[in-house]
């Protein structure tokens, strides 16, 4: 037997506060995740609509017409909202609000003029606007959870043609004034839809949520906590896919213990902030940065070129010389010394780290200040340094101890 109109609506209303429940529920588990408030909101909108709209089904009111309607569109806008701060981090509260004015205004001013079969088909295809919308909102996360993303597309692109759907038959029926709820086949084919979807697609964002977690985690252990860059562990686990030709470079604050000594720890973080993101600014997107620990850094380079990892060592080396620092303690600028190692086929990242090394090590015994390639163990740091094609930048770093 099959279930009627209001009993899909019930099983709808249930389904839904279910899912309200458990990501309310998600939400108090980890207080930092935002996106499952914003989607317990947004069915908790869409729960009231669907008890007004199923006293609207059964006793005409324009009024509970105006007001379930606008419940569904506030609810569907915070879907999409969702999914914005799903891949941004940010809810989108001004795009919401426009986008909930300004549907709710063209549906519920032709119900209150007394057109309410164009108020009907306005909301049909504003849901199924804001539905794909969303969809396309998590589209770009694709590359992190290629099967769940493509799935929940799926279901909000079936859901927004249902709704569409739903208008269509209204234009084609001419259903301008109609003063009772639509009921046709469109109409039972997107309640059950949404039936099917609203569920399917709360469990899918739920195991986005933990997908995303996972890798902010993952991320967390992989990144040194005072550069932002990755850490020894990352780097080598990041090293097992580099391609046969690549450089390696070795980097040492000199002094450093100095500068904790003197100017403090305090100090010394911001020495290692700020070489940190010179050499991050530095690299080119296939190559890799790291901090191995304490005033130790490495870059790795994929080049067929080993001039290329020279150019870039020289250029951080000269850059960070220029960083100009003031402390209680004094006016300071500090330098780095660094070494490179190169590989055209078969690279071995610990063979190359420990080459490298090697040639910093000599960098440092003969003066510091320099770059040393290995195993000729030279300096590339000319006289005329007008090779490095570099943006002169003068920056004054307030410390305080």
């Amino acid at each position: 037997m099959l279930l009627d109109y209001n009993s899909l609506l019930v099983a709808l209303s249930f389904c839904s506060m279910g899912l309200a429940i458990t990501f309310f529920v998600s939400w108090l588990v980890s207080r930092s995740d935002h996106v499952l408030m914003t989607w317990g909101i947004g069915v908790s909108f869409l729960i009231v609509s669907l008890f007004i709209y199923r006293d609207f089904v059964e006793r005409y009111s324009a009024a509970k017409g105006a007001l379930a309607f606008a419940f569904m569109l506030t609810g569907i806008v915070f879907f999409m909202g969702a999914g914005r701060q799903f891949t941004t981090n940010t809810l989108p509260v001004m795009r919401m609000i426009v986008t909930a004015a300004i549907s709710i205004a063209m549906v519920d001013i032709p119900i209150f003029a007394g057109y309410d079969g164009i108020g009907y088909i306005t909301l049909n295809i504003a849901a199924a606007a804001i539905m794909f919308s969303t969809g396309l909102d998590y589209w770009p996360w694709r590359t992190q959870a290629p099967l769940l993303i493509r799935l929940l597309m799926t279901l909000y692109t079936l859901t927004s043609l249902s709704f569409l759907m739903c208008a269509v038959v209204l234009v084609i029926d001419g259903s301008w004034v109609m003063h009772h709820a639509p009921s046709d086949w469109a109409e039972n084919i997107n309640l059950g839809m949404c039936l099917t979807g609203v569920g399917a697609m709360g469990a899918i964002s739920l195991g986005l949520n933990q997908v995303r977690q996972t890798l902010h985690h993952k991320r967390e252990a992989e990144t040194d906590s005072l550069t932002g860059l990755f850490n020894r562990r990352a780097l080598f686990d990041r090293a097992q896919k580099l391609p046969d030709a690549v450089a390696v470079v070795a980097f040492d604050i000199d002094h450093f213990k100095r500068i904790n000594d003197v100017h403090g720890h305090q100090v010394g973080d911001t020495v290692l902030q700020t070489f940190g993101s010179l050499l991050a600014s530095s690299i080119r997107q296939n190559d890799i940065a790291a901090r191995l620990g304490g005033e130790e850094f490495a870059i790795v380079v994929t080049s067929d070129l080993v001039e290329t990892a020279m150019l870039i060592a020289e250029r951080v080396r000269l850059d960070f010389a220029e960083q100009k620092f003031i402390s209680q303690a004094g006016n300071f600028s500090s330098t780095v010394s660094g070494g490179i190692s190169y590989a055209q086929s078969h690279a071995d990242l610990p063979t190359l780290l420990r080459e490298a090394d090697n040639a910093l090590y000599d960098a440092k015994r003969t003066g510091r200040n320099k770059i040393m390639t290995y195993p000729e163990i030279v300096s590339i740091a000319p006289a005329d340094q007008s090779w490095v094609e570099r943006d002169k930048v003068d920056v004054m770093i307030r410390l305080r101890n």
